[in-house]
C-alpha cells in the first residue's frame, strides 16, 4: 500500500497477529450442566479416529479426502460433515461404484450445535486439514486448540500453523495457478491429491501413540501461546490508541 498508493493518509501499520476461539470451552461448559449429552470421552492415541468438516467450503478438499478413504477400507474410521454438493456427489458415487467406504461416517448437511461441535473436536484423535487454501485459517486453529492431532496442507497460510513438530503436514503439494483473480498474486492456492493425503495419513498411523500426542500438544500450547500474543498487543494498541485520541494524558490500559 505504501509504495503502490504512496500511503496518502499516513497510514501506520502495528501488527496484532490474530487468533480464534476455543471450540472446546462450549462443550466443557455444558458438561457442567449435562454431563450425560457433553461430557467427552477420552482421546485415544492408540486406537486412532479421524474428523472433518467443511460446511459449504469447497477449497477444504473434502472431494480429495473421500478419494482418499474410499481408497484405503483399511484407514481408521473417519467422521466427515459436510453441506457442498460436490462432497456429495462424490460420497454417493463411490457408493455406486461398489466402494461402500465402511470406515467413513458421512453426515451431509447437518447441523450440530456449538457445544456438540466442541465435543467431538475433544474426542477425535486427529483433524484432517487438507486446504486448498484459507483465508486466516480458524478451523487449523480450531484444531490446535482442541489438542488433536492436525494433518493440513505444507503451503501458507496452513503451514504458519503447524509443522512437524506441531502436526503433520501434507507435503508434494503443487502451488496452482490463479492468474489475477487473487490480489495477493501466486502461492495462494495448491493442488492436495488424494494419493497425498493417504500418504500423510499413512505416516500418521507409523507414528507412536506418544508421538502423536506429543505433537498434538505442542500445537495446543502454540494456540495457547499465539492467543497470548494477541491479547498483549491489543492491549498495547488500545494504550497507543487513547494516547493518540488524548494527547498529554496518561492513558492506562
Amino acid at each position: 500500500y505504501d509504495r503502490d498508493d504512496h500511503n496518502r493518509r499516513n497510514t501506520s501499520v502495528y501488527y496484532t497477529s490474530h487468533t480464534t476461539s476455543d471450540p472446546t470451552v462450549l462443550a466443557k461448559e455444558a458438561a457442567k450442566v449435562d454431563p450425560v449429552t457433553y461430557s467427552a470421552a477420552p482421546r485415544n492415541w492408540e486406537n486412532l479416529t479421524f474428523f472433518h468438516a467443511n460446511g459449504h467450503s469447497t477449497l477444504k478438499n473434502t472431494i480429495e479426502l473421500l478419494d482418499c478413504w474410499s481408497s484405503r477400507p483399511d484407514f481408521p474410521p473417519i467422521s466427515i460433515y459436510s453441506s457442498d454438493a460436490g462432497s456429495n456427489d462424490t460420497y454417493w458415487r463411490h457408493l455406486r461404484d461398489g466402494r461402500p467406504m465402511l470406515n467413513v461416517q458421512y453426515h451431509s448437511g447437518v447441523f450440530v450445535t456449538p457445544p456438540i461441535y466442541g465435543k467431538m473436536m475433544l474426542e477425535t484423535s486427529a483433524i484432517v486439514c487438507p486446504s486448498i487454501s484459507e483465508g486466516f485459517g480458524h478451523y487449523i486453529n480450531q484444531a490446535r486448540a482442541a489438542g488433536a492431532l492436525v494433518l493440513t496442507t505444507d503451503g501458507a497460510p496452513m503451514n504458519e500453523f503447524i509443522d512437524e513438530a506441531s502436526g503433520v503436514l501434507i507435503t508434494g503439494v503443487g502451488a496452482r495457478w490463479t492468474g489475477d483473480k487473487v490480489l495477493m498474486g501466486p502461492g495462494t492456492e495448491f493442488n492436495v491429491e488424494h494419493e497425498l493425503i493417504c500418504d500423510t495419513v499413512d505416516r500418521v498411523l507409523a507414528l507412536t501413540p506418544a508421538e502423536r500426542s506429543t505433537r498434538a500438544a505442542n500445537g495446543q500450547t502454540r494456540y495457547h501461546e499465539q492467543q497470548a500474543y494477541f491479547k498483549a498487543a491489543m492491549a498495547k494498541f488500545r494504550r497507543l490508541l487513547r494516547q493518540e485520541l488524548t494527547p498529554g494524558r496518561n492513558a492506562t490500559a
